[in-house]
């Protein structure tokens, strides 16, 4: 522990800031809510890190991927943003996973102690939500389109997974805003860092709704769906 999380010491607690140096994070996709949940992740004190994403930036991701420069144009984001972690916390460990993550390779993950959600298609977020269950990992799930976001927290065995709380959609893009992700992100981090300080997370099983156009902020109970493909045990086997 240094003098820099002094700060937050009341809240973490000495045993929990020494959990988050310990504690392993992954984040999927490091898009708009990546760019916050790594920099909050890594300013709290998180010690290791799992990046994962296969892309470069292009020039429409600036207005709201600040870890990125006109000069990171056609390098890969899991690098660049390996180099900023470092810069917050130059003693962080850090793994990169510059592939797309399907059903068939989700293993490249490895051991973690919690998984962000921070994609933008459904199909990689269920290979992911498959794979937390399978390997009893909890997942910070994040969306954000337009003005509305929503984040949920999947306990394996306890709560509701991610695919019964996304909808059936189609690949697409959409509008996003940099204070929204920077919402959503900033709310992703701080139920991890409750999650990994052994702290209570108020959204284990629970979704909250942002609807930023009238500033209207609701928690709702997550049920479980009938038939969902991913909770069953013999789905995971």
């Amino acid at each position: 522990m240094t003098e820099k999380h002094l700060r937050q010491m009341p809240i973490t607690g000495e045993d929990g800031q020494r959990r988050l140096e310990r504690s392993t994070a992954a984040v999927i996709g490091l898009g708009g809510l990546g760019c916050n949940v790594i920099t909050h992740l890594a300013s709290a004190g998180v010690g290791n890190f799992i990046l994962a994403d296969c892309q470069s930036p292009d020039i429409s991701n600036l207005n709201r991927q600040f870890v990125y420069s006109a000069d990171d144009i056609g390098k890969r984001k899991a690098g660049r943003s390996t180099d900023w972690i470092r810069r917050i916390n130059p003693a962080s460990s850090v793994k990169e996973i510059d592939t797309e993550l399907n059903d068939s390779n989700t293993d490249m993950i490895g051991d973690c102690d919690i998984i962000m959600d921070c994609l933008d298609n459904r199909r990689s977020r269920i290979a992911v939500n498959r794979y937390a269950l399978r390997k009893n990992i909890r997942l910070v799930h994040g969306g954000v389109e337009s003005l509305y976001g929503q984040v949920s927290v999947i306990i394996p065995n306890e709560t509701p997974c991610l695919e019964c709380i996304l909808p059936d959609a189609d690949a697409r893009e959409v509008p996003s805003l940099s204070p929204m992700v920077g919402i959503i992100g900033s709310i992703q981090a701080l139920e991890a860092v409750k999650i990994l300080s052994e702290k209570h997370s108020a959204l284990s099983g629970k979704l909250l709704s942002i609807d930023a156009s009238v500033n209207s902020y609701r928690v709702f109970e997550v049920m479980k769906k009938d038939g969902c493909g991913c909770c069953s045990a013999a789905d995971l086997k």
